[in-house]
């Protein structure tokens, strides 16, 4: 299995790139691919002699006036399908989009391939990591709080890429405004989620606890978490007095 060094430079070669001497250049920290995730030079012609051994690269041979590392460099068979694979799949945890999955997108962008595809995809591939780190409850501690943020974050970092889910696009992207006359001003408190429904937990101004159940879709669709501000909307058909 190729590591993240020899996918990038298969990557890399597979949208013409052809020797070592460039692939570095783009890699390096002020190079383009650098800027999110660089390699310095000893280990990129390192990773590019261990494609060569496992068979996903060729060398051509040196061209006239040519080292080395300006070798031009080719595909196998092989070295095409790890590639394609690769740049296809979504990666398996939160803490890979920053490094891995942004390479991916941005080598993609490069090769005139569709980012959107992978971002859709990505989006779905994390759907119960999202829901199990964005239940959240007042007294989470820090640790809980920054899972829980760094999950709202890539979430809108993937729909910035994929557009938001069809659930979430309101016809003529205007904002709406409800009939509803029984509106109250409240804060978050806690948010839970279920298979289906998802449980929201919320403040009124006076202390007074309220709790709303609504899809997780939707609740998933709105992005709260503790201490947002929120819009308490009463529907009902009737009122009831108990004494």
């Amino acid at each position: 299995m190729p590591t993240l060094a020899e996918h990038a430079c298969l990557a890399l070669v597979a949208e013409g790139v052809d020797h070592g001497w460039a692939i570095g250049g783009l890699l390096a920290r002020d190079g383009e691919l650098g800027r999110i995730w660089s390699l310095s030079r000893p280990l990129t012609y390192r990773a590019i002699d261990s494609l060569v051994d496992q068979g996903l690269l060729k060398r051509a041979g040196p061209a006239a006036g040519r080292g080395r590392a300006r070798s031009p460099l080719r595909l196998t068979a092989a070295g095409r399908r790890t590639s394609s694979a690769w740049l296809s799949a979504p990666v398996e945890h939160l803490r890979d989009v920053r490094t891995e999955l942004l390479l991916k997108l941005a080598l993609r962008r490069r090769a005139l391939l569709d980012a959107v595809s992978l971002a859709v995809a990505q989006r779905e591939r994390f759907g119960d990591a999202f829901a199990a780190l964005t239940s959240s409850d007042p007294d989470d501690d820090l640790v809980a709080v920054w899972r829980r943020e760094h999950a709202r974050a890539v979430r809108r970092f993937l729909d910035a890429v994929a557009g938001p889910p069809a659930a979430s696009v309101v016809a003529g992207g205007s904002p709406l405004r409800l009939s509803a006359r029984n509106q109250l001003t409240a804060t978050a408190l806690a948010v839970t989620h279920g298979d289906v429904m998802s449980t929201i937990k919320v403040a009124l101004p006076d202390g007074q606890q309220l709790t709303a159940a609504i899809t997780r879709d939707a609740a998933e669709e709105l992005d709260l978490a503790p201490g947002d501000p929120v819009v308490v909307v009463v529907k009902s058909t009737e009122v009831m007095i108990a004494r």
